[in-house]
C-alpha cells in the first residue's frame, strides 16, 4: 500500500483498539479518513466505558471524518443496489471511491465490490 492516506472502516478501528498488531502496523504514520458512519458505529457501542469513549474520541480527533455529501450518497445508492451491502458498508465503500484512497478492512463483504482499492486484512 503506497501513500500515507487510507480509508479505515469500523472493523479496522475495533481491531486496533482490541490490540491487533496488524491493524496497528497498517495505520502507523498514516492519515486515516473515516466516514461519519464509522464514527457513529464506534461511539454508539453500548458497552463502552467512559474512559474507553474518551480514548476513542481522542483517537477520532486525529482522523479526518467525512460527512455524507450528495456525491457520496449517490455512489452509496449505486453500490448498495449493485452489491446488496449493508448501508454502512456501502457508505464506507462509496467514500473510498470518492476519495480515491484504499479501503483497509478486516470485513470480507467488501470483496464483492469491483474497482475498489481494497486492502483486506486477515486475523491470524
Amino acid at each position: 500500500m503506497n501513500g500515507n492516506k487510507l480509508v479505515a472502516d469500523t472493523s479496522l478501528i475495533i481491531n486496533l483498539f482490541n490490540g491487533n498488531t496488524l491493524a496497528r502496523d497498517v495505520i502507523h504514520q498514516r492519515q486515516l479518513w473515516l466516514s461519519c458512519i464509522t464514527e457513529i458505529e464506534l461511539l454508539s457501542f453500548p458497552k463502552l466505558s467512559t474512559p474507553e469513549k474518551q480514548l476513542l474520541n481522542k483517537f477520532l480527533d486525529e482522523c479526518v471524518i467525512l460527512d455524507l455529501t450528495k456525491t457520496i450518497r449517490d455512489a452509496t445508492i449505486k453500490i448498495r443496489s449493485s452489491y446488496q451491502l449493508k448501508i454502512p458498508d456501502a457508505i464506507i465503500a462509496a467514500m473510498a471511491h470518492y476519495l480515491d484512497l484504499p479501503l483497509v478492512t478486516f470485513d470480507h463483504d467488501f470483496k464483492k465490490i469491483e474497482n475498489l482499492d481494497l486492502v483486506l486484512l486477515e486475523n491470524g
